[in-house]
C-alpha cells in the first residue's frame, strides 16, 4: 500500500512495484489510511512523512503500535535530509530518500515483505 498526497509519485512507485508484480493499492490522504489497511490487508505500507500538512512519522509510530498494524512493515519516503528526517523518533523499518533509483526501492521493498 503507498500513501502519498503527490498522486504521480503514488502512481510512479505503484508502476514500478507492479512491473515486480506486486499487488498494489494507493491512497493519497492520511485519512483513508485505516480503512484501507482493514480492506486490503497490506504487507506493506510505503508512505511519503511529509503529508497532508501533518508529519507521517507520527502516523507510523500509530501503526506500530496498534495490534491489528503493529505486524506491518513500513517503509518510509521523504525529499528530506537524513538527519532532518531521523530527528522525529519513529518506528519505521525503513527510510528511503529522494531521490532514488528503482531498483532501491525493489530491494527495500522485497527485504522488509520478506
Amino acid at each position: 500500500m503507498i500513501l502519498d498526497d503527490d498522486r504521480s509519485n503514488a502512481e510512479a512507485i505503484q508502476a514500478v512495484l507492479e512491473e515486480q508484480s506486486f499487488e498494489v493499492s494507493s491512497i493519497c490522504s492520511s485519512n483513508e489510511l485505516m480503512s484501507s489497511i482493514q480492506k486490503f490487508k497490506p504487507d506493506l505500507i510505503i508512505m511519503d512523512i511529509l503529508l497532508d500538512m501533518a508529519d507521517d512519522r507520527t502516523l507510523c509510530n500509530q501503526i506500530k503500535v496498534g495490534f491489528k498494524t503493529a505486524h506491518i512493515p513500513v517503509l518510509l519516503i521523504t525529499a528530506m535530509l537524513e538527519s532532518q528526517a531521523l530527528k522525529v523518533p519513529n518506528r519505521a523499518d525503513a527510510i528511503i530518500f529522494k531521490p532514488f533509483d528503482c531498483s532501491s526501492l525493489y530491494r527495500k521493498v522485497s527485504r522488509l515483505i520478506h
